[in-house]
């Protein structure tokens, strides 16, 4: 996807009708900006409007991404992605356009406590690119959350991230881990 064309084009439009607009991305777009994975659309907070859907929806058209039940961009995140102005990178301003990253740090945060099959092997990314080579940290900070976050998330992307025989070593060293598991 070349966001950055996309981008352009997005500010063109919104100078053309005046508006503004801060895009704050999140999901899977952080990890394909940071060249470990790819992906069809764009998850943001935004402030949405009628005219800012109708210009998505143009773009998308004109460059043939995305479609009307699922387009380029999105503000479909709203339950499952944080959104921290705190930790953002800007990558792109124009005159009427703003977009920043949440950080990978963030992202990590957020797929671990939605913990979906499907992120399993982006949280194992994110661990390396992270350089997490240990699951305590991880394992630490959702200790003393409200328990939505399963371990097992965390140990099979540490597994996936270094390898079985690294996961069966941490295990020994850390029999009391398995409690966590039943």
């Amino acid at each position: 996807m070349d966001y950055h064309q996309l981008f352009s084009r997005l500010n063109e439009k919104l100078s053309e009708e005046n508006l503004q607009l801060h895009l704050h991305c999140v999901g899977g777009f952080v990890l394909e900006y940071y060249g470990m994975k790819a992906t069809e659309d764009i998850d943001a907070f935004y402030e949405s409007t009628e005219k800012v859907e109708k210009i998505i929806q143009e773009i998308g058209e004109e460059f043939h991404v995305g479609t009307s039940n699922e387009p380029w961009l999105s503000q479909a995140v709203g339950e499952v992605m944080s959104h921290s102005k705190t930790d953002e990178t800007i990558i792109f301003v124009e005159s009427h356009l703003t977009v920043g990253l949440s950080s990978l740090e963030s992202i990590l945060i957020d797929k671990i406590q939605v913990g979906r099959t499907k992120d399993v092997p982006d949280i194992a990314k994110i661990m390396k690119k992270l350089k997490i080579e240990s699951p305590d940290p991880l394992l630490e900070r959702f200790k003393h959350t409200d328990g939505s976050a399963d371990p097992a998330v965390i140990l099979e992307a540490f597994s996936l991230a270094y390898g079985e025989e690294a996961l069966k070593n941490y295990l020994r060293k850390n029999p009391k881990i398995l409690r966590l598991l039943q």
